[in-house]
């Protein structure tokens, strides 16, 4: 008995160290507009199983790809923008775009005016100086 439990128990180790690392995306996708909760969680799990088998491809493109994570994590936006759903433009999650629909802000209303925008030129001629194509046209 004693005998079984140690074979048992170094089985079971064995098993763990030699099973494949599974990913999982690392950014915020939300559903793409008209989509259901329902399609959106098939289609999440159907990009996660494809982006996990980009990873797992052997091949000398692999080192200069990234790492395992950022690859994942490109396969599954990809996937999931192609099937319509609202995928991170930029690392910090703020904005957000789908197929279906131009860039979106989540922390401000799309009508808002960006923050810390240049002034406007001062008004007249400008001096005589100046480039020809900032000289106005006649």
């Amino acid at each position: 008995m004693k005998r079984l439990a140690v074979i048992l128990g170094a089985a079971l180790l064995s098993a763990c160290s030699s099973a494949p690392t599974t990913y999982g995306p690392s950014m915020l996708v939300l559903p793409g507009t008209g989509k259901s909760f329902d399609q959106f969680r098939f289609d999440e799990h159907e990009c996660r199983a494809h982006a996990q088998s980009q990873i797992t491809k052997s091949g000398a493109e692999q080192d200069s790809a990234g790492s395992p994570q950022q690859r994942f994590d490109r396969a599954f936006m990809q996937c999931m923008y192609a099937k319509g759903h609202k995928v991170p433009l930029t690392g910090r999650g703020t904005d957000y775009i789908d197929s279906t629909q131009s860039a979106t802000r989540s922390s401000a209303p799309p009508s808002a005016p960006p923050r810390n925008s240049p002034p406007p030129p001062p008004a007249g001629q400008p001096p005589a100086e100046a480039p020809p194509d900032y000289r106005p046209t006649k």
